[in-house]
Formats: C-alpha cells, structure tokens, sequence
C-alpha cells in the first residue's frame, strides 16, 4: 500500500489550527503537515483574552514567550465593575473586582490576526504546508487513508492523508459531515462586538487620583474589564496599538436581537454611562455578531479524525474557556498522531481523551447556565467569583502545569468523579439562584454596587502553589472555596452556616450541604 501524501491535513489555519501545526512541527518534524486555509489574509477575530491553562500552553510547549511579550500586550487579570440598575454611574463610583497588580500567572490579549499570520508563517518555515485561499469541497473518510478534496486558484487538488482534523471554526465541516453537533438549548445567549480606535484610557491621568490609587495604580486598562448587569455584560480588551476589543454578551431573556447589528450595538452601548463615557467619540474599525452561542459535539475524536476549537464544542465566552479547550485537544491530537504512527495502539488513550473533553464541557456549562441573572449583583458575583477562581486553578491550572491530563492513571481516576465534580457545580449553581431571588425579593440586589472593591486574586491563598500541589492538596483547596461559597450565601439567606460543621464533597454533591435549614 502506498504511503500518503500527508500523516496530516488540518483544515482551517485560524487559532487552533495555527496552534496545531506550530505543535506538531515542534513535537514532531518528522511528520508531514498540510493546513488548508480558505482565507487568503488574517482578520480581527474575538477571544483575545486569554487565559492562565492556555497562555501556560502557548509559553511552555509552543515556545511564543518572547514573540507574544514582543507583540501582545500582558493582560493584568479580569476585571469586573457593577453599578446601579438605571446604569447612570460614573465609572470612579462603580463597585469593581480587580487585581492590584499583574497575576503570578501570566496571561495575554492577543491581536489574532497577528498572532494567526504568525503562526503561519513560523509554521511553514518550520516545513509544514500552508496553502491559502483554498476552499475544501469534500472529505472521504476511510482506510487505510482519508482523502480531502479542495480548489486552490480554480484548480481541483485531491490529496490522501493518515489523519485529518478540522480547525474550521463555526463552518463545523466535519459537524456537519458526521452530525456532530450538539444543540445547547438552556443556555441562550447571543453576542456582538466591534474594534475601535480611539476608546478613552482608562488609566489617564485626568481620572480621579484616588479611583487611581484604590488599586495601587496599576493598569486597569491591560486588563479584560466587564461592565457587568443582569442578563448581560460588556467586554473592553485592549489591543496593541491603540486598539480595543468591545462586545456584548446578552441572555436572550434579558437582550434582544437587535444589539446582533452594529447600530443595535452602538445604541446599546451608550445606555450604559460609564461604558458611553469610554467609547463615546471612537472610530469603528469592524462589526460581528452571533445569533447562539453556545453548543457541543458528540465526538472530539473517530478513526484517525479529531475536531478541534469551535468546530468542536464552544460553552460561553464569560471566563474566556474557549482557548482552554483547543490547548487540550491540540495536546490529545499532537500525542495521538505521534503514538499512531509509531505502531501504538492508541484505542484506550482516544477514548480517555475524548471522555475527559466531555467531562470538561459538561463542567464548564453549570458556571454560566441560568446564571446570569447574578451577574449585575457585586454582592453575589463576589460570591461566584470567589468559587469559580479558586476551581479554576485547583481543578484545571494546577492540573494542566503537570501535564496530569495526559497520563493515563490520572485520567482513569478524573472521569471515575467526573460525575460527582459536575453534579456539585449543578448544585452550586442552584444555590446560587436561590440566593440570587431571595437577594432580589428582598430589595438587595443592587445595594453593593457603588463605591466598594474587591481584590480578585485575594481570596486564592494558594496561586504560586498551583501547577505544584497534589491531587490531594487541589482537592482540600476547593472544598475549602466550596465551604466559604456556601456559608457567603447561607449568610445572605439569613441562616448563617455552622463554622465548625464537617463537610466532605459528598455532603456537596448530593445537595444536602447547600439546603438552607
């Protein structure tokens, strides 16, 4: 049997398939790589803000440190300001989560479209295939090898390839292909946004000294700052530049469709005060928007196929998750084509893979699925946030920093809980509804949102410990985020927690932990 012509075809060059061919040229050179990119440029794209399990992939195992430090700009953490219900606050009067300096852990805002014409053209240096301005107009899947068909300059170009993963975003060539889309039907949200020049600097020295001094002058414009109401919340990312990502994310219950066309944008960006202060004046530089947001697949991986990025799965853009999840399926795609070629039977590694990037997604759904009903509240996103940051960093960073996802032993004993870990955050997110509707029965719900602040790391006692600490050690550090989480509400429903009961992540799951008495 011949050999093919590429161990293999990546169909779409934007972030995921970008990344994917820089890994495999630097894991793995010995292996032929062909990316097929319908584009012929790099255009502004949303999901700039990254965050700590990715920035660490794009550093330690892709080597971009210097380039995105060069390039980039570093993002000093997220940041969060909430304000009355009319939304007529100034920005210095807005209650506001924040860092006070740059996280341990570092992060980036990215330029895509720089980042991705990086990625391709370091990419083809390092001798992997790049064609542009192609379109792919069918893929065969077989054995012993598949076989891509596309058009390239009017010419009809048909290739075999040993494995054949597609990076094509939304489009979802395979998805489609093979039914692989898995519609999302309790979460509705939808989205816009727009890069502008000229937004106002948030760290201008004509901004109120104190408001300045509050966060000990650091840079509150570095950082992914969210202007934050009830069903819905602005992003302001800054870009190198002078460039600055905004957008809004809405529930559909809460924002219409009309913010899905730039002047519905543009009108509802200047309802909110503090927001219209900053953009007011700016040049629009583009426009886009997506009806839903949020759905899942049924696979991550077949015979010698693999969907990666958002022609997988995509949950919410809230804490940035999307890069999180093309840095594990990269990582899974990268060792399963390597131990494949090398004669590996890699039946038991696929099927572990594939089941931890399902339980990833089915965790992730329960942080923003009928929860953004809290997130115009100080007060209970203060709550929210302090338990979502703190699992972050002890179920995945800390995770991720040792490559545990990789190992099989540690993989066989995560999906072995998997359940039990989802089922606790369903939990969480109950109670939080609960103490989101007693708060707002009781004419609470806006009461914190002027003049107060929060340190945003300030409650995660152990950061520089993460990518260091045991199964063990995570563990005892989120059911201790649980036990604070639960008592900040017990306290807002007005039957304080017992300081001294014992609880174990049973007591969590099973719900009887989080029933006020």
């Amino acid at each position: 049997m011949p050999n093919p012509d590429y161990d293999l075809v990546i169909l779409g060059g934007g972030l995921a398939g970008g990344l994917l061919a820089r890994q495999m040229r630097l894991q793995r050179p010995d292996l032929r790589v062909l990316v097929l990119e319908r584009a012929t440029d790099t255009s502004y794209k949303v999901g700039e803000a990254t965050v700590e399990l990715f920035s660490n992939y794009l550093v330690r195992k892709l080597g971009l440190s210097t380039y995105l430090y060069e390039n980039h700009l570093p993002k000093n953490g997220l940041r969060f300001f909430f304000d009355q219900g009319q939304s007529e606050s100034p920005i210095t009067d807005l209650s506001e989560i924040g860092s006070y300096g740059l996280p341990f852990h570092p992060s980036f805002q990215l330029d895509r479209s720089a980042l991705e014409r990086e990625l391709r053209d370091s990419s083809a240096a390092r001798g992997a295939e790049i064609l542009e301005g192609c379109k792919v107009t069918e893929i065969q899947l077989g054995a012993p090898h598949h076989h891509v068909e596309f058009s390239e300059q009017s010419q009809v170009r048909r290739v075999s390839t040993t494995w054949v993963v597609d990076a094509s975003g939304r489009a979802g060539l395979m998805a489609r292909k093979l039914g692989l889309r898995v519609p999302e039907e309790q979460h509705k949200c939808h989205a816009s946004w727009a890069r502008l020049e000229g937004v106002a600097d948030l760290d201008a020295p004509e901004i109120d000294q104190a408001w300045r001094d509050r966060t000990r002058n650091t840079s509150r414009r570095l950082s992914t700052v969210h202007f934050m109401h009830r069903g819905h919340w602005t992003w302001l990312i800054p870009l190198r530049g002078g460039v600055t990502s905004v957008g809004v994310v809405g529930d559909t219950q809460h924002v219409g469709r009309e913010i899905l066309r730039q002047d519905g944008l543009k009108d509802f960006l200047t309802r909110q005060r503090a927001c219209r202060d900053l953009v007011e004046g700016a040049e629009w530089l583009d426009f886009g928007a997506y009806g839903q947001l949020a759905y899942g697949t049924k696979q991550w991986f077949g015979d010698r196929w693999a969907v990666i990025g958002e022609a997988a799965a995509f949950s919410d853009p809230f804490y940035s998750p999307g890069s999180d999840f093309i840095t594990l399926a990269n990582d899974y795609v990268a060792d399963l084509v390597a131990r494949h070629h090398d004669g590996e039977d890699i039946t038991e590694r696929q099927r572990l893979y594939d089941g931890y990037l399902q339980f990833r997604y089915a965790a992730n759904l329960p942080l923003y699925r009928d929860q953004y009903e809290l997130f115009g509240s100080y007060e209970l996103m203060s709550i929210k946030w302090k338990l979502d940051i703190a699992a972050y960093y002890a179920l995945w960073v800390n995770s991720y920093l040792q490559d545990l996802h990789m190992d099989l032993t540690d993989l066989r004993q995560e999906l072995r809980q998997s359940a039990f870990v989802v089922k606790s955050l369903e939990q969480f997110a109950k109670l939080f509804g609960q103490t989101e509707q007693a708060v707002t029965a009781a004419g609470g719900y806006h009461q914190s949102n002027l003049h107060e602040f929060a340190e945003a790391l300030g409650s995660v006692s152990f950061t520089k410990d993460v990518g260091m600490m045991t199964r063990e050690q995570a563990a005892t550090c989120t059911l201790e985020a649980f036990r604070i989480a639960r008592a900040s509400c017990f306290d807002l429903l007005g039957c304080p927690a017992d300081p001294d009961e014992k609880l174990g992540f049973a007591d969590f799951v099973m719900g009887a932990a989080l029933q006020p008495t």
